[in-house]
């Protein structure tokens, strides 16, 4: 065989050789391909299958938080909350739904800051996990129980009787027991055992528990409406025995200024000293009263404790700015004389100092013989007492009494 022959031979064979590589390399390829394909293929049935499923289960989850936002927000519309804040657009997400359940959820159970107060003083304490356990919280039994609060139960109970009228005169009172349930709603945010509820409409103190019991309900007198008793959550910080008072300036050179200058003997009348700017008596005599003014005035009025005081023989420090306190008077018979409790000059007179005291302190420090005998020559004493007690000076117009029935009070401020 020649070596043309062998040349071509080899030729073949190498030929054939390599398109049977490269064929079988193609179907190879091929097959990986058509494999891939149906791996990629599978993959992404799988990821629509799994993405169909996010989407189902975040739809099921959405509408189960739904459900639940619509059942909280049916309750709050009975407990007069405006629930119209509470709406959620219809793709809204669980996340989305679940912020606005729990913004409803922290109204229903602690309310709203009321908007009247003048000063906050006392600090939140909000069950945060019972908020944010919307499906346990949303059950009709947790509704239910939020509060135990009588006199709010009973105001709950006017509101839905009243929402069945149609008439202006129904809006107007469901506009004012709204704002009382509020109120009530808001001093949860406290938890308070016990508490001081001044309501300037009512002319009232009362001191209540947990469970809206009256444990001593008295009258007071606060401001008249141009010195009005502002709002505040505060507590009260101690008690003075024989307190002095220190005259508020605007008082001193308003009220007083003029009758001290047309008598000097008004001062001894009154008990009361003048003080200079680093609290030294002056003697009134050595005063040039010609040349003061209401705006210039370098002193500091001061009654000396005593029967006379206007604070009377106890007061009752509260912790805020404003120098509002609770206290005694000198004019006890006020209580008895006159129906008009709208009279100070901002702060509260209450009518049962001792009773109060001795509640505050859980001790009995004081008898009836305190208030009679009203010792000469004492100096004031402050009483610490053996914790914060908290007081609530709000203004609402519209509440139930001590039997339970609703009443609409005088807007003796003309604020609403």
């Amino acid at each position: 065989m020649d070596k043309r022959r062998v040349g071509i031979i080899v030729a073949v064979v190498l030929g054939l050789g390599i398109l049977g590589y490269f064929g079988w390399q193609f179907f190879a390829d091929k097959a990986a391909k058509q494999k891939q394909e149906q791996a990629d293929k599978a993959a992404r049935e799988a990821d629509i299958a799994a993405r169909k499923a996010a989407e189902e289960e975040a739809r099921l989850a959405a509408e189960k938080a739904r459900k639940l936002l619509y059942r909280a927000n049916q309750f709050a519309d009975s407990v007069g909350i405006d629930t119209a804040r509470y709406v959620v657009r219809p793709k809204a997400t669980k996340a989305q739904i679940d912020t606005v359940l729990a913004r409803v959820l922290t109204e229903i159970r602690y309310g709203k800051k009321p908007s009247d107060l003048a000063f906050s003083g006392l600090k939140d304490k909000l069950d945060t996990a019972w908020i944010h356990n919307a499906e346990a919280a949303v059950t009709s039994k947790s509704l239910a129980s939020l509060s135990a609060f009588a006199p709010y139960n009973q105001l709950v109970d006017y509101y839905n009787r009243i929402r069945q009228r149609k008439s202006p005169a129904a809006s107007d009172s469901l506009r004012l027991i709204r704002q009382t349930l509020n109120f009530y709603r808001y001093i949860n945010r406290f938890d308070p055992e016990q508490f001081v509820l001044v309501n300037i409409p009512t002319g009232q103190l009362n001191v209540f528990d947990k469970t809206g019991k009256r444990l001593l309900p008295m009258q007071v007198i606060a401001g008249k409406p141009d010195r009005q008793t502002p709002c505040m959550t505060t507590y009260i910080q101690n008690i003075v025995m024989y307190p002095q008072w220190n005259v508020p300036n605007n008082i001193a050179v308003e009220e007083m200024l003029p009758r001290i200058k047309r008598n000097l003997a008004f001062l001894s009348s009154q008990n009361l000293e003048i003080l200079d700017d680093k609290n030294r008596p002056v003697d009134p005599e050595k005063i040039n009263w010609k040349t003061i003014s209401a705006d210039n005035f370098p002193y500091r009025v001061r009654q000396a404790s005593g029967c006379d005081n206007s604070l009377g023989l106890l007061k009752f420090n509260l912790a805020n700015p404003l120098a509002i306190y609770l206290h005694d008077t000198n004019s006890r018979d006020l209580f008895n004389k006159t129906t008009d409790r709208w009279r100070s000059h901002g702060c509260v007179r209450v009518q049962k100092p001792v009773e109060l005291a001795n509640l505050v302190l859980g001790e009995e420090a004081f008898d009836d013989k305190f208030m009679k005998e009203c010792l000469l020559h004492q100096k004031p004493q402050t009483l610490p007492i053996p914790k914060r007690f908290p007081v609530f000076i709000t203004y609402n117009v519209a509440d139930v009494d001590e039997a339970g029935k609703l009443r609409f009070y005088k807007d003796v401020y003309g604020v609403e």
